[in-house]
């Protein structure tokens, strides 16, 4: 075994050096994460795009007929759990969105429902529904 003078091989070295970055860039994504992504959905405010604001005022603006449809149908979809992944992945966030439905639908912020709260995805499904119906949501909605 041919041994450095620090005890180790330069390539164990290297090994270690890549082992601790990687590390370090875990910390730094994790700490960054969208606001709600690691509280298990308690956040009712959306992250990602530093929308909050404007999700937060849409939301406040709709009406309480469209609130209660939103919690009603998040509740029957999901438990309102805006983290919620169903289908095996195929159905995300509060309103079990596809990925086809979150991207098209009107008033979205795009990327995935999950990095939002449940206020954003309700401001998205109202909108959804104002505009298709409520056809997203066959058994719920």
């Amino acid at each position: 075994m041919n041994l450095s003078v620090g005890g180790m091989a330069p390539k164990l070295k290297l090994i270690l050096v890549l082992v601790a970055a990687a590390a370090a860039l875990t910390v730094t994504l994790v700490s960054s994460a969208p606001a709600g992504a690691e509280s298990g959905g308690t956040s009712t405010t959306s992250g990602g795009s530093g929308d909050g604001g404007k999700y937060q005022h849409m939301w406040r603006r709709a009406s309480r007929h469209n609130k209660r449809w939103a919690r009603r149908t998040a509740e029957c979809e999901s438990g309102k759990n805006p983290d919620a992944i169903g289908g095996g992945g195929k159905y995300r966030g509060a309103f079990q969105f596809t990925r086809s439905t979150w991207h098209n639908a009107p008033k979205t912020p795009g990327g995935d429902p999950i990095d939002y709260g449940f206020r954003t995805q309700g401001v998205v499904a109202i909108a959804l529904k104002r505009h298709e119906g409520t056809s997203a949501w066959p058994n719920c909605g």
